[in-house]
């Protein structure tokens, strides 16, 4: 790891100024599209290594760009990013830790400290080795990643891809924090990762009448019921049986008082669905639910469904190259479990295909998104090597491909 004197900067030097920056990050965590703090101390850090920032417009969050030098490669034009995210979750911290967060009420509490930093470490190694890879390397510090997204609100990935300053890359890779590793540990698999996160709601119109006399109106609480015993069924019913997912209903609204019958009931629930197909099953059943069994006791039901991300997909020949890539390092390298969380870094692999990798962080007993969680940094610059070095790989895979083609 060379810098710009020519002075090699060591794993344990790495290591020592990434544990430096991660405490700084885990001190001051910040909410959704509120992380100006955040986005201002990356943009020092990466101006002190002489990284190119990218003009964006974004308000939080950036992009920088480590452009290959290297004259031993021709046709260098390809294009590859990885990404850390940056925000915080509205949690008291109780982890006891001497570096505990400064700003009450938020916390690290998913370990976005410990991605950005790795994030961070990835451009610092591969601004030190450009002159050994051709191509370009987008370095993303994506804000958002929690937001509970909105149509006027979308998630930080979404708002980072409308920039368009992504719309060259060719393959996307990231890397996240998990608590079912110890460090030095890479979890990995093909196909689906995460899960697609969507909302629905149903409102029931009836006819209200006096509780003595249900046969003059028409109970939308009956019909609420018997929408909640068939949605919950369709999970169990209707998708293949080996696919993750899950249909929950959560919130149930109707009526006042014990002797009246209300005009209307209100529920809505979440599906999680780890293949696209289910994501559409799912929904279709749900609005044939709630036409048919409205109907059949005379009353109206409206439908609503918001998509939220998808779920992310693995491309199985990036997820090899990243496998591959981690043993090289030293990484013990596992499966990973699908989950029906939710992580906007499909939005990424919806434009281009790519590698989601979960580095182990340890802390098993203390749960991620609770009050206890950090993470143990002892792989931190193992982390960012592996992902500076998978980028490197990925340029070298496509400039291949590349000559493979034109020479046929």
């Amino acid at each position: 790891m060379a810098n710009e004197e020519g002075c090699i900067m060591t794993n344990t030097a790495l290591q020592q100024e990434l544990e430096t920056y991660y405490t700084w990050f885990h001190q001051h965590p910040e909410p959704s599209y509120q992380e100006h703090e955040t986005t201002a101390r990356i943009a020092e850090i990466l101006a002190n290594h002489g990284i190119e920032i990218l003009d964006t417009g974004l308000a939080t969050g950036l992009i920088a760009r480590i452009t290959g030098e290297s004259e031993a490669h021709e046709g260098g034009g390809h294009v590859v990013a990885i990404r850390g995210d940056i925000d915080a979750l509205p949690i008291t911290e109780d982890t006891g830790l001497p570096y505990a967060s400064q700003n009450p009420g938020y916390l690290h509490g998913c370990g976005h400290d410990y991605n950005l930093t790795v994030a961070l470490g990835a451009a610092i190694l591969l601004h030190e080795r450009r002159r050994d890879f051709a191509g370009e390397v987008k370095v993303i510090f994506q804000p958002a990643e929690e937001v509970a997204a909105t149509k006027e609100t979308p998630t930080g990935a979404v708002t980072i891809l409308n920039t368009g300053a992504l719309d060259d890359v060719e393959a996307f890779f990231g890397t996240h924090d998990t608590n079912a590793g110890e460090p030095g540990t890479a979890l990995i698999s093909a196909g689906p990762d995460s899960g697609a996160v969507d909302k629905f709601r149903i409102t029931v119109h009836g006819r209200g009448t006096h509780a003595a006399r249900p046969n003059g109106g028409a109970n939308p609480i009956r019909v609420a019921a018997a929408l909640v015993d068939g949605i919950q069924s369709i999970s169990g019913q209707d998708v293949d049986p080996v696919h993750p997912r899950v249909v929950t209903v959560t919130n149930i609204e109707a009526g006042n008082t014990w002797n009246v019958v209300p005009d209307t009931a209100f529920l809505q629930g979440t599906a999680r669905t780890a293949y696209p197909e289910d994501r559409t099953i799912i929904h279709d059943r749900i609005a044939s639910l709630v036409a048919g069994i409205s109907a059949a006791y005379g009353v109206i039901g409206d439908f609503e469904w918001e998509y939220g991300s998808p779920s992310v997909i693995n491309d199985a020949d990036w997820v090899q190259l990243a496998s591959d890539t981690a043993a090289d390092l030293g990484f013990d390298v596992k499966p990973s479990a699908p989950s029906l969380g939710g992580e906007d870094f499909s939005y990424y692999l919806a434009q281009a295909p790519g590698a989601f990798v979960h580095l182990g962080v340890g802390n098993g007993d203390r749960p991620m998104h609770g009050p206890t969680f950090f993470a143990k940094t002892d792989a931190i610059a193992d982390g960012a090597d592996l992902l500076a070095t998978l980028a490197q790989r990925a340029l070298e895979r496509l400039r291949n491909a590349h000559e493979a083609h034109a020479t046929r």
